[in-house]
């Protein structure tokens, strides 16, 4: 059943989560839940999410936002509002921007391509 719902997900391209159940050296069941952004996500679908993302930011003027508006120049975000801007992004997309990668995301075309490349989810890291 498992592997009909995950092919189903993977033809629909659309974000789905994984299940696995394991024991535990004491014999106790655990089971853990792996949120991913299927292979084969839109870079459209991610991309209407990061704007829709950012225009939700209190501290950007929504009418601003666009795919290519420079966080820094154009929405006029310190290096501290784009810190909380990446760590919303990570939330809402359940990956890991390492401060390196954080550092060339400068606008939401970067930001969705990122994602679409196969950033790692946090949770499946854990």
């Amino acid at each position: 059943m498992q592997s009909v719902r995950n092919s189903i997900l993977r033809h629909m391209r659309l974000r789905g989560s994984v299940e696995q159940w394991f024991y535990t050296e004491r014999g106790n069941m655990l089971r853990q839940r792996l949120m991913c952004l299927s292979t084969g996500a839109n870079h459209d679908q991610i991309m209407d999410r990061v704007v829709g993302l950012v225009k939700k930011y209190d501290k950007i003027d929504s009418s601003k936002v666009t795919e290519t508006a420079d966080f820094q120049k154009d929405l006029s975000l310190d290096s501290l509002d784009r810190v909380e801007l990446v760590m919303a992004i990570e939330e809402e997309f359940s990956i890991e921007i390492p401060d390196e990668e954080a550092d060339k995301l400068t606008c939401c075309a970067d930001v969705a391509k990122f994602i679409a490349s196969g950033a790692r989810s946090k949770t499946a890291e854990s």
